[in-house]
């Protein structure tokens, strides 16, 4: 009796230490979470693989950042060859000119032209804006320089542009404060429609979405949460108790998150709801086990050891596959990515500590007056469960071909997978800079930055030899006809463009080499000219070829790039040259490539690890295909749902197999996991298998709702990578299930017939 009491006194101790611990804890960390910020930079998602991140960085400390601009349309739909409408372009063009951390704006009203016809060099005006007698010689100038269409000017003459040189490295505090100010200006002026792009506005716009959407999955993920608790368990009491353990393991994530100086960016978004759907799962595989032995009169005293023997160990490995799911992510060379990993990781892990310290303590002292009713299957459900387990076993050849039969389709749905990236796409069309980058591929000739760096081979020459711009010349024209390049500069380009208009006459080629010395040496002699030092190292070693296109996807950029490839190394002198491709938008591509590389390398360790893991518990390689084959199921499965769908394959779509493989093997292991048990106390194959249907269905039914509800939400953001993850990882939920509910327990039998025991 005094040991009894002493047991009790010991247990309300214990509770009553975890439970101030928690507070305590939880206290820390709310005050952390305040200072918890939002950011985006767009250049940690670039790879860090091979030397492709190197070349780029030395690229932009001799020239110039590429990704620092911004274009401005302005739309008159009269015409914009009208006097008004020019003036207030001017009017602009001075305006933002004297912004902060603006270098430049060039405009088509001070647009100059180098005119060296004469004795000396004069500069013209490209277009008389202020003398409206000029605008039909300006016009057909204008329309018949292939260098300006698409660039400053559209082929339909509603609108035309304004390019913004920014400083470069801007902080996100100036970039906000940049796009602001030059919002702000525009709103001074009536024009028909504005349309702007530009790091900083897309910068501004994934952060405010960010914000919009962190708010929204929490409050949506509970939301729905709570009503599949109530749903199961009908009381107050097993809404709190449950959503008590998740948000506070939200709140330490996070908090950790801020004491670490981590921010939340578009990966981590996602995490609290990657903790409420995988964290809940052993609050309710726990929370269901106790009552019910509360319901069979088990004394609460042999509770608890009764759950860590039946549910503590099956949630103790659905915890380290879960993770290896997540800790697959740090395959990736994108920072953001392998954080989120991380720190999804540490939060599931929070999430089990407390199922085991927080919970019991909860159950202790705050036990519901009411008792909480967990009703074994009975009637309808009862009969429905049994015909439907007798018809599992009666139909097993026929489970087989069905399954058989939608991997052959998978497979042929595979194959129509395509990688490819395009920027921008994971906002939606309803967001006004997408729209507005969408106007510009439609109009003009896009925004995408196009880079290449050209390096002399031979550093006895220099790029402004004469037989060195030939060759670049040949490479400039077969990007503008190859890409429908605009805003194209480089050195032949700027050669060219004096050639034509000291001459008057666009149909002119490239000077011969006499003319060229002229021009050659008015360029040289303002080599440190800034427009002239961002296309040639001042060592004259290097130059660039830069310009913009339209955002068509990496796949069909990858074919006009390969085509320039094999152009240059057919019609270009490779003694002289050489030629690479560089940029952010080059990089985003690679990092899309690498992607996919990388999870494919995680997915495969995922695997390997949860093998070794099951061969380690099981002693049986029997086990491992047993076990591997329901979860590896349904991952074949979407992807030939994604091949059919016609879902590319990038790097947010990469990371739903790993992550989702860690997640569908819970199912798998509690089923497994009290199969064995039942057979352990002597029960019989087939009655094992019933009681393990009826003891499993339950919680794996409302985890496997409280999963996809969580999944759901993300499907309500405005970024397509996000709503595509949530998606997938759906359906891979409901596949894993069915896969478990119909092939796992026809692979067991099969293996193991009539036998009592599992090895």
């Amino acid at each position: 009796m005094l040991l009894n009491l002493q047991i009790i006194k010991n247990q309300k101790s214990y509770h009553l230490i975890v439970i101030i611990a928690v507070i305590i804890i939880s206290i820390f960390f709310s005050f952390r979470i305040q200072f918890l910020s939002f950011n985006y930079d767009f250049e940690e998602f670039f790879p860090n693989e091979d030397n492709e991140l190197e070349l780029y960085n030395n690229f932009r400390k001799t020239f110039e950042y590429d990704n620092e601009f911004v274009i401005i349309a302005v739309e008159n739909k009269a015409g914009i060859f009208n006097n008004n409408f020019l003036t207030k372009i001017d009017a602009l063009t001075k305006e933002l000119s004297q912004i902060n951390h603006i270098q430049k704006v060039t405009s088509p009203t001070n647009i100059k032209t180098i005119d060296l016809s004469g004795i000396i060099p004069i500069q013209k005006q490209l277009l008389h804006f202020n003398d409206s007698s000029l605008y039909k010689e300006d016009s057909s100038a204008i329309y018949q320089s292939p260098y300006l269409i698409g660039s400053f000017f559209p082929i339909n003459a509603k609108s035309l542009s304004l390019f913004i040189k920014t400083d470069d490295e801007l902080t996100k505090k100036a970039s906000d404060s940049l796009a602001n100010q030059i919002e702000g200006t525009l709103k001074h002026y009536k024009f028909d429609d504005i349309h702007y792009v530009g790091r900083i506005f897309a910068q501004k716009s994934y952060l405010t979405n960010l914000q919009q959407e962190f708010a929204l999955f929490m409050s949506v993920s509970l939301f729905l949460v709570v009503i599949f608790l109530w749903f199961s368990f009908k009381r107050i009491y097993g809404i709190i108790v449950p959503m008590t353990i998740v948000i506070i393991s939200v709140l330490w994530t996070l908090g950790i998150m801020n004491f670490l100086g981590k921010s939340i960016n578009i990966m981590t978004t996602m995490l609290p709801t990657m903790i409420f759907v995988a964290g809940m799962s052993d609050v309710v595989h726990y929370f269901s086990k106790y009552f019910d032995e509360v319901s069979k009169g088990t004394e609460k005293s042999k509770i608890y050891s009764l759950i860590i023997k039946e549910v503590g160990f099956p949630t103790f490995l659905t915890l380290i596959t879960t993770v290896v799911g997540f800790l697959s992510l740090l395959f990736s060379s994108i920072k953001p990515i392998r954080e989120f990993g991380i720190y999804t990781s540490i939060g599931i892990v929070i999430a089990f500590i407390l199922s085991y310290t927080l919970l019991p303590a909860l159950l202790y002292f705050f036990t519901p007056k009411k008792q909480i009713l967990i009703k074994e299957p009975t009637g309808r459900t009862y009969k429905y469960m049994q015909s439907n387990l007798f018809w599992i076993f009666r139909r097993q050849k026929t489970i087989f071909i069905i399954s058989i039969l939608v991997l052959i389709i998978s497979v042929i749905g595979i194959s129509k997978i395509k990688v490819n990236n395009v920027l921008l796409e994971d906002l939606s069309e309803k967001v006004k800079i997408k729209q507005d980058f969408i106007f510009f591929d439609k109009y003009y000739s896009g925004v995408r930055p196009l880079e290449i760096q050209v390096n002399l081979k031979d550093s006895t020459k220099s790029i402004w030899d004469y037989e060195v711009m030939v060759e670049l010349n040949k490479v400039n024209d077969f990007i503008k006809k190859e890409y429908h390049a605009g805003f194209l500069i480089s050195a032949a380009s700027m050669v060219k463009t004096i050639y034509i208009n000291s001459y008057q006459d666009t149909k002119l080629n490239f000077p011969d080499s006499e003319d060229y010395k002229i021009i050659s040496k008015q360029l040289i002699s303002n080599k440190k000219n800034k427009d002239i030092s961002r296309i040639v190292s001042s060592d004259g070693l290097s130059s660039r070829i830069s310009g913009k296109i339209q955002d068509m996807g990496s796949i069909k950029v990858n074919e006009h790039n390969n085509n320039l490839v094999a152009f240059i190394k057919k019609n270009t002198n490779n003694n002289l040259l050489e030629f690479k491709l560089t940029g952010a938008a080059q990089l985003v591509d690679r990092n899309n490539e690498y992607m996919v590389s990388n999870m494919a390398q995680g997915f495969l360790c995922s695997i390997l690890i949860i093998a070794l893991l099951t061969f380690f518990l099981h002693r049986s390689w029997r086990m491992v295909i047993v076990f591997l084959i329901p979860n590896v199921f349904p991952l074949i499965i979407i992807a030939g749902i994604m091949g059919f769908a016609g879902i590319e394959l990038k790097s947010a779509t990469s990371l739903v197999f790993s992550i989702a493989f860690g997640i569908a093997t819970d199912d798998t292991i509690h089923f497994i996991s009290r199969l064995k048990i039942e057979l352990g106390y002597g029960k019989s194959l087939i009655y094992a298998f019933k009681r393990t249907y009826f003891e499993t269905g339950k919680p794996i039914i409302l985890t496997t709702f409280i999963l996809i509800g969580g999944f759901m939400s993300l499907m309500l953001s405005d970024f397509d990578s996000t709503f595509y993850f949530g998606f997938l990882v759906c359906i891979t939920v409901i596949i894993a299930v069915i896969s478990d509910i119909f092939l796992l327990p026809v692979l067991l039998f099969l293996i193991y017939g009539k036998k009592k025991k599992l090895n």
